[in-house]
């Protein structure tokens, strides 16, 4: 199915390279901005952490794809978990699972905490208001999914968000899938957001629900959305509506520190990613089978963006034309023309996460979003989550381990990959994308990197001991040249590494961490040792050491050097870099500033 146009606001349908497909629904709707909506345009709208409408109430459905080649065939269905009878001979269950507050339900996984306050302070506890109503899932026993919630409202203790309420909406969605003829479903997908809100009531609200529809071709159809028994509702204003309540999207107050403790299966592991600042992340095993995640962090601000050319232009934007043909199947062929005889805005949307193609694509007309609208003017996020991305062909088996979350990396950069760094070069890489400049066209936009991993896969990247690490960070812009990061954090503390880089600009830079270690000299008990290594001996300039008798007894082990970190700044030329550690010496070639 196509996408079209609803009343004149939300954008809807399944075609590759025009419409976003999220898992757990057969269609995906992202809101345009009121001032492009009636425009004869062509572009895509790029908004992070929106709550979708499939991603915010539980649901299944079950899908069989059609022919490639001719477009025609397959269908999606509506079913009442995974374990429906009716729904097995498709090609694929999918669904989503909303967890609930632990105080709200029986299952295992579930919302165990949340806690706001400011940073720098003790964060105290929020008071759990209501989990909102909206459709529910049974648990699906013999898939091995459990039964699906709703959203729910939290009140802070006097951490109000900008709209001045103490009012946060939590909401926590796993996707899982299963392919026919396959017992168990696997999870393929998780995240968690915390949302300010401005709480509406009225009768006019109410949650998406699954609805079947016939498309004009004829194919049976089915979603997540307001086509049921209650009809169509248009209230644009509102992140979420649930029965009863409207959710309108607010911006974190300055300074506000986030806490969340999650109870999930331990088959999440891998690789996190998100839109924080600054986390820390710890893992507590509950049981056999469940772990207690916790994550703590400042929220980030992630831009919005719009990139757009007039219909009539299109052939002027040879990069963007051939994006809409995509490979020229007939379907994709129909799908361009009626694009380009379109009346309104049509276009590819969805969050720019794995998607450096899409930057690539608009990256001439991109821009921070500058309108009126105030929905697309809200910038904050404090969201994570995973994909089914496991570490492997980051460029070590260090990444690979798939019995535990190995680490998180969180950006505000517009486009990101949501899998780990890749080892290359001896160095950590991360390709980030997004514009230039900030909504005013001027202000350099500056972006925000953050890693965190298990000090056991830094240490196995690069065979280190348990001694203190030190790194070296830099910024390269897509034409080679190097960027001043003005601001690394270099910490280890309970069995995690966290590393920061923070204001540097783009539009495509790839971020560069190589860590080090000073090499431990080990003294003999005998009394000829060996002279203690000065500041300026390293791990690549090795320690000289005067020959000293055998002991008598087996030597000392190493004990790790808990001393300040430093920052010092290294030129070459007019390339500069940090480097971070205990005891930093500037890279060959460069001169300490």
């Amino acid at each position: 199915m196509s996408p079209k146009l609803l009343t004149g606001k939300v954008l809807t349908g399944t075609v590759a390279a025009v419409a976003v497909l999220l898992a757990g629904s057969a269609r995906a709707e992202v809101v345009v901005p009121n001032d492009f909506v009636t425009q004869p345009m062509y572009g895509t709208v790029v908004s992070d952490g929106t709550l979708f409408s499939n991603q915010s109430v539980s649901s299944v459905t079950a899908h069989t794809p059609p022919d490639q080649t001719t477009g025609k065939g397959g269908g999606n269905w509506v079913c009442k978990n995974f374990d429906d009878p009716n729904c097995q001979s498709q090609s694929w269950i999918g669904g989503t699972i909303i967890l609930s507050p632990c105080s709200k339900t029986t299952e295992p996984v579930c919302i165990d905490s949340l806690s706001i306050g400011r940073d720098g302070e003790k964060l105290s506890p929020a008071t759990l208001a209501f989990e909102a109503i909206s459709q529910k899932i049974p648990a699906s026993p013999l898939s091995g999914v459990p039964a699906g919630g709703s959203a729910s409202l939290w009140k802070s203790d006097g951490v109000p968000n900008t709209f001045g309420t103490n009012d946060y909406l939590v909401v926590v969605a796993m996707t899982y899938a299963k392919n026919k003829g396959t017992g168990k479903a696997v999870l393929n997908g998780f995240t968690a957001n915390v949302l300010p809100a401005q709480v509406r009531t009225g009768d006019t609200y109410y949650a998406a629900e699954s609805f079947s529809e016939t498309s004009t071709s004829g194919m049976p159809n089915a979603g997540v959305g307001w086509r049921g028994a209650r009809g169509y509702i248009n209230h644009s204003e509102c992140e979420m509506t649930t029965d009863g309540y409207c959710f309108i999207r607010e911006d974190f107050s300055p300074n506000t520190k986030v806490s969340i403790n999650l109870h999930l299966n331990n088959t999440l592991t891998g690789w996190l990613f998100g839109r924080l600042k600054t986390p820390s992340i710890s893992v507590t095993k509950l049981s056999d089978s469940l772990n207690q995640l916790t994550v703590e962090a400042l929220p980030t601000i992630v831009p919005n963006l719009v990139g757009a050319v007039l219909k009539a232009d299109l052939a002027k934007y040879p990069k963007i034309e051939n994006y809409l043909k995509g490979k020229g199947y007939p379907g994709e062929i129909e799908n361009y023309n009626r694009i380009m005889a379109g009346s309104g805005f049509d276009g590819s949307l969805g969050s720019g996460m794995n998607n450096l193609e899409r930057f690539t694509t608009f990256e001439d007309v991109l821009k921070v979003y500058s309108g009126n609208d105030s929905r697309f003017q809200k910038f904050t996020r404090w969201t994570f989550g995973s994909t089914q991305y496991d570490g492997s062909g980051a460029g070590s088996n260090c990444f690979s381990d798939k019995t535990k979350l190995v680490g998180i990396v969180t950006t505000n950069s517009p486009f990101y990959e949501s899998g780990p760094p890749k080892f290359k070069d001896d160095s950590l890489n991360y390709v980030v994308a997004g514009p230039h400049f900030d909504a005013d066209g001027k202000t350099l936009f500056s972006g925000v990197y953050d890693l965190n991993m298990r000090s056991e896969a830094a240490r196995c990247l690069y065979g280190f001991s348990a001694a203190p690490l030190k790194a070296v960070v830099s910024v390269t812009s897509a034409d080679g040249s190097n960027q001043d990061v003005q601001t690394e954090a270099l910490s280890e503390k309970d069995g995690w590494l966290h590393l920061g880089a923070y204001n540097f600009h783009f539009s495509q830079p790839t971020i560069r961490i190589k860590l080090s270690q000073e090499k431990t000299v080990v003294p003999a008990t005998s009394p000829t040792t060996a002279p203690a290594p000065t500041q300026s001996q390293s791990a690549s300039a090795p320690a000289a050491s005067v020959p000293a008798r055998k002991a008598s007894t087996p030597a000392a082990p190493a004990t790790p050097n808990k001393s300040k970190t430093i920052t010092i700044t290294c030129v070459k030329g007019n390339t500069t870099k940090r480097v971070i550690g205990a005891n930093p010496i500037c890279p060959t070639g460069y001169k300490k500033k």
